[in-house]
């Protein structure tokens, strides 16, 4: 689970704190700035992974927090999760069945060298994107323009991440990448709101009573 939701942690954190894209690309700034500005941005997001050495396709429902490079993602179908970064520590839970019954699987990690591709959305949106990618195509419509970026080193599992942005509303719709195995993953945004007020407990966590905690 970890590892699938941590591309759209790096993706959405892009826009958060801001970014200097190589060649300074215009819709990338502009983008960042929208999403700089909100106190908390709120969407819901649909996730399709396709596995290709199985042939098999999962899909994923849930909602999405974000602020100030903060994130939190509540996964409700096919199954319940949680993860959350509070600035500093990485939570990950997974709720077994109700008809299992039992206590939340917890796991919890710092921003290191380790659990980096965990947050490769928050470096995507929230870091220095002149870094840590660069824009290797730019198709700009009416209505949306489509980046690719690619990494500068090798430390992510990702060749390439493809961007799709609606230019009226100057949001970003849909994130898709595969990674070194070659599974596609397609990420879809949609009810997107720039909230101005924050929410400050959306990004903090604290295990229940009873729960394992595991380091990441």
């Amino acid at each position: 689970m970890i590892r699938n939701i941590s591309i759209l942690f790096f993706a959405l954190s892009l826009s958060v704190t801001g970014f200097a894209a190589q060649k300074s690309n215009e819709t990338l700034q502009k983008l960042s700035k929208k999403y700089r500005s909100a106190k908390l941005v709120e969407m819901d997001v649909e996730k399709t992974v396709k596995l290709e050495l199985q042939g098999r396709e999962t899909k994923y429902d849930g909602k999405i927090y974000l602020a100030n490079g903060k994130f939190r993602w509540e996964n409700t179908t096919p199954e319940e999760t949680l993860l959350v970064f509070d600035g500093t520590t990485i939570w990950s839970v997974q709720t077994p069945p109700k008809e299992f019954g039992g206590a939340p699987q917890v796991a919890r990690g710092k921003v290191d060298k380790k659990t980096k591709s965990q947050i490769l959305i928050s470096s995507l949106l929230g870091g220095d994107l002149e870094k840590n990618f660069k824009v290797v195509k730019e198709e700009k419509g009416s209505d949306v323009v489509k980046i690719e970026v690619a990494p500068q080193g090798n430390e992510l599992s990702v060749k390439s991440l493809n961007l799709v942005i609606d230019a009226k509303k100057n949001q970003m719709t849909e994130l898709s990448y595969k990674d070194d195995l070659g599974n596609l993953t397609t990420m879809k945004f949609s009810k997107i709101q720039f909230l101005k007020k924050a929410d400050s407990s959306k990004f903090k966590y604290q295990p229940p009573k009873g729960a394992q905690v595991t380091d990441l």
